[in-house]
């Protein structure tokens, strides 16, 4: 008794890459997705000290294990993705850089993707503050609502 055309998915930090990747690479599957500060881009902050390491002489395998990390990135699949997106961060998050949600938002826009956005200002990756936690989880279910579910008549909420 599922409707295949009404599937969500949402998670944060590692969920919220696998969001990210769920959307991007099966976008025929996930109506929308809600991604709460995840990573996109698993070469950003990575890459450097694989290819051009200060103390240590490079791997033999760093070109490799850089593309590896590329093609487990979202980023590396964003020309399938097609659905609908809420992207939630803290500005001040010390786990997941902010701009991994900027540089996706803006490569969304580029494409044409529809999607909202949440900046928790002055907040960190954990949600210090209480009353952000529950605007985050709110607003989820909110935009699961107005996207999932069905008005009276048959059609789907905007």
């Amino acid at each position: 008794q599922v409707d295949a055309s009404r599937i969500g998915i949402y998670g944060g930090s590692y969920g919220g890459y696998l969001t990210a990747m769920a959307l991007a690479r099966d976008s025929k599957l996930f109506a929308v997705g809600v991604d709460i500060h995840g990573v996109h881009d698993w070469t950003v902050d990575r890459s450097r000290n694989v290819l051009a390491p200060d103390k240590y002489e490079r791997a033999p395998d760093a070109a490799q294990a850089v593309q590896v990390a590329w093609e487990s990135s979202p980023l590396s699949s964003l020309g399938s993705w097609t659905s609908p997106v809420l992207i939630i961060h803290g500005d001040d998050d010390r786990n997941v850089r902010f701009n991994q949600s900027t540089d996706l938002v803006r490569r969304l826009e580029k494409k044409g993707v529809q999607m909202e956005t949440l900046v928790i200002v002055d907040d960190t990756h954990h949600w210090m503050k209480h009353s952000n936690a529950v605007l985050v989880y709110s607003t989820t279910a909110d935009y699961f609502v107005r996207k999932l579910m069905k008005k009276p008549g048959g059609t789907a909420m905007k």
